[in-house]
């Protein structure tokens, strides 16, 4: 197979048009772009930077964090809802961004410990103070609320009410810290998103039409106003809720820029209680539901008998209560609830309302003009009587996004680039198999099933593994390079060779020498020596003994870097077999195009039996067939042939037969021996011997080897 690196580069660039944005956000290249953006801001703290993006448009969640790192389901709603993969990727980088900001910034121990002592009827971190009379009394309803066992409704409002103002606040914090510590790209994506979530918050005369249980009201209220510092308002209400907004902003806007989580509870807890008149007013209603719920939970329990109460389950009156309450309010990613501690701050951060705003403003902007969406006239201000409105700019050409343009168009081209190499070696693979399949393997293999196995997509496992175990081998390898390289260069320079005993010209600077050796020849200049080098390792069960294979595969990478950095073609092949079933294993081969070989090598094991006749003819056959000058195949086994049938005397002269068959033909076999396996490989193998028991000499071993099949 001979690849064309042209046609190659068609084949990208055809397949970059094709791939869509569902592809395009899954892709392996993608989330490598986006693990790169969190490393960037959260590797030097060790937060999980592992990223992982889905497409399912089925799926409800938009983004989350776990022990695992950050999941992003690009198909969510938000990012949907732009029009152009451009925005579509700002989106996806602001989810991250937020994700990482909680990552950074969210004290989850407070916050945990905020809920757990709201659930058990306390305040935290304190017993809020300051209160008129009336709050007091609100306050003391809201704990005998959470106490009281026979009407567990209002306490599952005031936590389902409580963790929606924890969430809201610390979003807003999160939003505004990351933005100020990170600007540009985080900050617009922050920016974008926060924009179009506060579009799906409903006019305020909406949600009174549709009855929407008035402390919710307020709620997607705060939540637009902590997002975007307006509401929606479109409809001119004044009223109740607004002015109960209004009584809370100032809590708000104080708890936001705050670096201790505290303050943010000690508002949450501030807000809970001026919005407990609001919540006592749903109270019947959802009794009712939840009345009717555990009618249905029991009937369901009677109808099964003595099941598994998977009825009962279903019809859980709690969580009856707690959709109704949820379904008012829009969706938000959730936060991940571990034990994580801040980064260290020093103090609060500077309060960016302008340039907050300013990117705020750009966004709808840029959204009003991708989409052609008529622009949603929001106020200035809560109780702003100006012109308000978004300015439609016929001019704008979109120079924010320059650089997010020129990442996509980048993380476009390595996918379509990776896509078209794996479609490649999958090609390649194929004809392996066939060249496997055209060779007469005699009769000692016949009726043998030969299957040529080799990975077109190389795991991030396997790359990690190499990056740990290559550094102190490549040293060796560099070695090995500076050794070869002046035997190469002495080679296509020519020169003089003196201190001879014997030759056609006497060497007048040697005269005075006692010794005889005053001749000296001459060395002409030849041209680059066309060497190409095959590497067959036996994998059978019997490696793992004596970490055979993990010096055959340290060996591998030595020598796969030393054939990469001079530019030797280089094939490097493992075999097992099984009851007359032979695996190859093509690690590096001649015609490889995506640069992966060196990682592939990681994948080298012990196996099952051993038919290395079959796997020598193969790799001896396919460097025979290579066009180089000089052919130099080195096997590395424990000298023990062993396979249904093939073993013992007959295995060691099938083996012999090969190597004096293709020493025939200018391939020049040696063998490499790990150990006390030398007697055995020096009696299959004869002179081709090598001792690669020590690794630090491998570079002298194989300067020498190369030294004496280099033509005169």
């Amino acid at each position: 197979m001979r690849t064309s690196h042209l046609m190659i580069r068609k084949r990208i660039l055809a397949l970059k048009d094709k791939i869509t944005d569902e592809e395009f956000f899954t892709s392996r290249e993608y989330r490598s772009y986006l693990t790169d953006l969190t490393e960037a801001a959260t590797k030097r703290y060790g937060r999980p930077i592992r990223v992982q993006v889905k497409a399912d448009p089925e799926d409800d969640t938009i983004a989350f964090t776990d022990p695992t790192g950050v999941y992003i389901n690009a198909c969510n709603r938000i990012t949907w809802s732009f029009p152009s993969r451009k925005l579509r990727s700002l989106s996806i980088e602001g989810l991250l961004a937020h994700e990482n900001g909680h990552n950074l910034f969210t004290d989850t121990r407070i916050w945990n410990t905020h809920l757990m002592k709201m659930q058990r009827g306390t305040f935290y971190p304190k017993k809020p103070t300051g209160l008129t009379g009336l709050q007091k009394l609100y306050a003391d309803e809201i704990l005998e609320a959470l106490k009281d066992e026979n009407d567990p409704v209002p306490g599952m409002v005031v936590m389902n009410t409580i963790h929606t103002l924890s969430n809201i606040l610390e979003d807003g914090y999160v939003d505004r810290r990351y933005s100020y510590e990170f600007p540009g790209t985080p900050a617009r994506g922050i920016a974008l998103n926060n924009v179009r979530y506060g579009e799906t918050v409903p006019d305020i005369t909406e949600m009174v039409n549709k009855k929407y249980y008035d402390h919710n009201i307020v709620m997607n209220l705060l939540i637009q106003y902590v997002r975007l510092g307006e509401v929606n308002n479109l409809s001119g209400y004044s009223g109740e809720f607004m002015d109960v907004l209004l009584r809370l902003l100032p809590v708000v806007d104080d708890c936001v820029y705050d670096d201790d989580p505290r303050a943010r509870c000690s508002a949450a807890n501030a807000i809970l209680i001026e919005l407990w008149p609001l919540m006592q007013r749903c109270f019947d209603a959802l009794r009712d539901q939840y009345e009717q719920d555990k009618q249905k939970q029991q009937q369901g329990q009677q109808g099964s008998g003595s099941g598994t109460g998977g009825e009962a389950e279903a019809g859980d009156p709690t969580q009856g209560v707690q959709n109704a309450l949820d379904e008012q309010l829009p969706q938000q990613a959730s936060t991940y609830a571990g034990m994580a501690s801040p980064v260290p701050s020093n103090g609060s951060f500077t309060p960016g309302d302008q340039s907050m705003k300013a990117a705020l403003g750009q966004m709808a902007k840029v959204i009003a003009e991708e989409s052609d969406r008529i622009a949603q006239h929001v106020t200035n201000g809560i109780t702003s009587s100006g012109d308000g409105g978004l300015d439609r700019n016929e001019e704008y050409e979109g120079f924010v996004y320059d650089s997010a343009a020129e990442d996509i168009e980048r993380v476009l081209e390595t996918m379509a680039e990776h896509v078209v190499h794996e479609k490649v070696e999958q090609e390649l693979s194929e004809e392996l198999q066939r060249e496997a399949q055209s060779i007469s393997y005699g009769n000692a293999h016949r009726g043998i099933h030969i299957t040529v196995n080799r990975m077109s997509f190389v795991s991030p496992e396997l790359i990690e593994s190499y990056n740990r175990v290559a550094p102190e081998l490549l040293q060796l390898s560099k070695r090995l390079q500076r050794s070869v390289r002046s035997v190469l260069t002495d080679k296509r320079q020519g020169g003089k060779q003196t201190g001879l005993l014997v030759g056609k010209r006497l060497n007048q600077h040697a005269f005075h020498r006692t010794d005889g050796r005053i001749f000296l020849n001459s060395r002409l200049p030849t041209e680059p020596i066309n060497l190409s080098v095959g590497l067959l390792v036996d994998e059978s069960g019997s490696m793992s003994a004596n970490d055979r294979i993990t010096r055959a595969r340290a060996t591998s990478i030595v020598i796969q870097d030393f054939c990469e950095s001079l530019g030797i073609p280089l094939l490097v092949m493992g075999h097992t077999a099984d009851c007359s079933m032979v695996d190859l294993f093509s690690y590096c081969d001649f015609d490889s195009v995506d640069r992966m070989d060196r990682y592939r090598l990681m994948d080298m094991s012990a196996r099952c039996c051993n038919r290395d006749g079959a796997a020598l003819r193969f790799v001896a056959d396919k460097l025979y067939r290579h066009e180089s000058e000089v052919k130099l195949l080195i096997i590395i086994c424990d000298g023990q042939p062993n396979d249904n049938g093939y073993s013992g005397t007959a295995a060691e002269a099938d083996l012999r037969g090969i190597k004096l068959e293709y020493a025939r033909k200018g391939v020049r076999i040696h063998a490499a021996a790990i150990g006390d396996d030398r007697e055995n490989i020096e009696r299959i193998y004869g002179n081709g011997f090598l001792d690669i028991t020590d690794l630090n000499q491998l570079p002298i071993i194989l300067t020498d080897l190369i030294k004496r099949n280099l033509p005169m």
